[in-house]
């Protein structure tokens, strides 16, 4: 059984290259860049409260995509009263991409569990030496499959520190200075405990198990439509399912149990992970893609329901009284982009949100009441004559 299962994943074990192609082609069918990073650290969270427990760690962060997922991790895991320490190899107005800058701002502001130090040079390492001495796990999130050439200090220089603190690693994507496709070390590598790789094994880490220890392969919700579509993997299933907006659905990501509540939390519902065997669910947060963090103040639709959010007459406001009613008919539109662009007619939202729900929402002041309406996101959907329905809907027998 181990030879088969082995035999399996070297099959389908793909380049960092063909990776890439994945990913580009996730985003052009409509999946939020920000998602897929949410997915992503928060796969790398759990890994290390399943095999560490959270206590003190330390995350050593780029300033790329895999600096992002470290950055979701760190705030899952301060969330659950972790002790974080990040370090920034690199300058914090180098940050690359938008998605690592939302969450590099989000982290900024969890001075309770956070410290976050930048390392510009060698000699801010130096610094270092003195938190490493005092944590438990290391997070290695400063390159990944984003290798190009020889490693350059200041990451030669941490690479060294880190595997010489003897404090067990768990690495984001692919250990640093570890080519991901040929499984080569670029000079120095992170010789980690475990690796957590996402949607599919890179092929070099089958012959470099010295420096990615186990490996754990993370669902970041890639359908596989997607990856036919990139790299030409599964055809049979593509032309088996080659209805796509007959076989896809939207669905509420805390349904499938992102941890994007406003709580930090998910809503993991079993008759919606029993449908993703008949069908091709598609994650979404509608807070998430309207630019609200996670976890964040909850929320209040004041005088209506979303059908008047959307025509103006009534306020999206959180607990402290913050107006976000753009964030929300921010993140509706975003969904109904997505929607469109994969020809999606069928969509199951969280219920009784004021973002998502459908029937009956939370309203009014706080404390709130329930009333008969739909959440901003729902509305704006059922307007363009999308069918939308909640889990509730689900368990009494929709014909979805």
């Amino acid at each position: 059984m181990g030879d088969l299962r082995m035999s399996k994943v070297k099959r389908e074990a793909i380049t960092a290259e063909k990776m890439a192609e994945i990913d580009k082609k996730a985003v052009e069918f409509g999946i939020p860049r920000l998602l897929l990073m949410e997915n992503a650290g928060g796969a790398v969270a759990r890994t290390i409260m399943e095999k560490f427990g959270h206590e003190k760690i330390i995350v050593f962060a780029g300033t790329g995509n895999n600096g992002g997922d470290g950055f979701v991790a760190a705030r899952h895991l301060a969330n659950k009263g972790a002790k974080v320490n990040v370090f920034l190899i690199g300058n914090p107005e180098d940050i690359r991409t938008e998605e690592s800058r939302l969450n590099w701002n989000v982290i900024q502001k969890m001075r309770r569990n956070i410290k976050i130090y930048v390392v510009r040079n060698p000699p801010d390492l130096k610094k270092v030496g003195h938190y490493l001495k005092r944590r438990d796990v290391i997070i290695d999130a400063m390159l990944g499959t984003g290798l190009k050439g020889p490693l350059r200090k200041p990451f030669a220089s941490a690479v060294r520190l880190i595997n010489d603190s003897g404090i067990p690693v768990v690495s984001v994507d692919a250990p640093t200075g570890l080519n991901p496709s040929t499984g080569e070390v670029q000079g120095f590598a992170v010789k980690a405990a475990y690796t957590v790789t996402f949607h599919k094994m890179k092929r070099g880490f089958l012959k470099a198990k010295e420096y990615t220890g186990t490996v754990t392969v993370a669902d970041i919700g890639i359908p596989e439509e997607v990856e036919a579509a990139a790299i030409g993997k599964y055809r049979r299933s593509w032309r088996r399912t080659s209805g796509a907006s007959e076989q896809s659905m939207l669905v509420s990501a805390c349904l499938l149990g992102v941890n994007c509540r406003h709580d930090g939390k998910n809503k993991l519902n079993e008759k919606i992970t029993r449908l993703a065997t008949q069908k091709f669910l598609i994650p979404v947060c509608p807070e998430q893609l309207g630019g609200l963090g996670t976890p964040r103040e909850p929320m209040r639709i004041i005088d209506g329901a979303g059908a008047e959010v959307l025509d103006g007459k009534a306020k999206v406001m959180n607990k402290s009284g913050k107006d976000v009613t753009e964030n929300l008919v921010r993140g509706a539109e975003e969904v109904l982009k997505i929607a469109k662009s994969l020809g999606v007619k069928d969509v199951i939202l969280k219920a009784r949100s004021p973002s998502c729900g459908c029937g009956k929402i939370h309203s009014g002041a706080f404390p709130d009441r329930l009333v008969e309406g739909d959440g901003v996101t729902a509305a704006l959907l059922k307007k363009s004559g999308i069918c939308v329905i909640t889990e509730d809907d689900l368990v009494k027998g929709s014909s979805f």
